[in-house]
């Protein structure tokens, strides 16, 4: 399965869900801010709300590893929601914008708060993951 890792954050770094983050010696936070700020530029220069990073010089698609940034934005709020895919192999774009769009309108009031429950947060999105994205996860 090539879905590794998700973590959400928002625009200033703080991370709101990480799963199967266990990537020795770096931390959430700190990688969570780093991934804001490529969304960001992305936003910003290219006006894009896909970012991706690969990894790998002349690898065959099925064999590439890849950060995929997708950005959902609170326009009332000036507020942009961050959800990183760390990915190995052939990506599923379209399944990887629907699970980021069904997430970010399930948890759009969560999404809102400054300090969300991320104990229920984490629950809800574990909830969608498993019910209908189960097929996209390689944990």
């Amino acid at each position: 399965m090539p879905l590794k890792c998700l973590l959400i954050s928002d625009d200033s770094g703080i991370p709101f869900y990480s799963r199967e983050f266990d990537f020795e010696g770096i931390d959430a936070a700190l990688l969570s801010g780093l991934l804001s700020a490529v969304g960001t530029i992305g936003k910003t220069l290219f006006r894009q709300d896909i970012a991706t990073i690969t990894f790998g010089e002349n690898v065959q698609p099925k064999n590439t590893s890849k950060i995929i940034v997708i950005s959902k934005e609170f326009f009332s709020i000036k507020k942009q929601i961050f959800f990183v895919f760390f990915y190995h192999g052939e990506q599923k774009m379209k399944q990887l914008r629907q699970l980021a769009t069904t997430i970010f309108m399930e948890a759009k009031q969560s999404f809102k708060d400054r300090a969300p429950e991320t104990q229920q947060l984490g629950k809800m999105i574990d909830r969608i993951i498993e019910l209908k994205f189960n097929d996209l996860k390689g944990w």
